[in-house]
C-alpha cells in the first residue's frame, strides 16, 4: 500500500506569529524606569543644619545681650527670630539641639541684629521728636492766646530779674554799712584800749615819783 500525505485543511485568515505577539508585550525595563528611584525620593527630604563653633549663645545670654545694649527683647521674640520665616530664612543664624531641645545662635548674628534694632529705635525717636516739635510750632503759630501767655510770662520773668537785681544791690549795701560799723567799733575798741594804756603808765610813773595815790589804785 503506497504511503498517502494527509493534508490539513486551511483555516481562515492569516495565523497570528509568535514574534508579533510577543512585541505587544510590555518589557520589564520599560515599566522600571516609570519608577522613581530611591535618590529621588531622597532629595525630597530636608537635610538637618549642623551645628557650627559658633552656636554658642543660648536664648536666655541673648535676651541678655539685648538688654545690655539698651534694645531689651523678650525670649519668645529671640525664639520667633530663630524660626524661619515666610520665605524660609531667621533672622538669627542658630541651631535647634533635638536633644536639649534649646536654639544655640552665634553671636555674630545676635551683634548684626542689635544694631539694626538700635537703629530702628532711633529712627522711632527721630520721627516723634519731628511730629511732637512739628505739631508744637504749628500751634504756636497759629493760637494768639498762646502768644500772649508767652508774653505775660516773660514779662513776669523780667520783673522777677529786677527784683531779685534790687534784693542783691539792697543787700550789698547793707553788707558795706555792716562792714563800716564792724571797722569803726574796732577803731573804737582800739582807741579805748590806747587810751587805758596811757592812764595806766602816767599812774605808774606818777607812783614812781611819790606823788599822792590815785583813786584807781585803792585805798590801804
Amino acid at each position: 500500500m503506497e504511503n498517502q500525505t494527509m493534508q490539513l485543511p486551511e483555516l481562515p485568515g492569516p495565523v497570528p506569529q509568535n514574534a508579533e505577539t510577543s512585541s505587544d508585550i510590555p518589557q520589564a525595563s520599560a515599566e522600571f524606569r516609570t519608577v522613581p528611584t530611591d535618590a529621588e525620593d531622597f532629595g525630597k527630604v530636608p537635610h538637618a543644619a549642623e551645628r557650627k563653633e559658633n552656636h554658642t549663645l543660648t536664648v536666655r545670654e541673648t535676651a541678655r545681650l539685648f538688654e545690655t545694649a539698651g534694645v531689651a527683647r523678650t525670649e519668645r521674640s529671640i525664639i520667633n527670630w530663630c524660626q524661619p520665616n515666610r520665605q524660609g530664612i531667621a533672622r538669627l543664624d542658630c541651631y535647634f539641639d533635638p536633644n536639649e531641645r534649646k536654639y544655640y545662635i552665634t553671636p555674630q548674628s545676635v551683634e548684626a541684629v542689635i544694631q539694626e534694632e538700635i537703629q530702628r529705635a532711633n529712627k522711632s525717636s527721630e520721627a516723634l521728636n519731628s511730629e511732637t516739635f512739628g505739631s508744637s510750632v504749628a500751634h504756636v503759630k497759629h493760637s494768639p492766646a498762646a502768644d500772649m501767655a508767652k508774653a505775660a510770662d516773660e514779662r513776669k520773668v523780667q520783673e522777677m530779674e529786677r527784683e531779685i537785681m534790687d534784693l542783691k544791690i539792697a543787700n550789698r549795701g547793707k553788707d558795706y554799712l555792716i562792714d563800716e560799723l564792724k571797722d569803726e567799733r574796732a577803731g573804737f575798741f582800739d582807741q579805748l584800749l590806747s587810751a587805758k594804756r596811757t592812764v595806766g603808765q602816767l599812774e605808774t610813773k606818777l607812783h614812781l615819783l611819790g606823788g599822792p595815790k590815785t583813786e584807781s589804785q585803792g585805798t590801804p
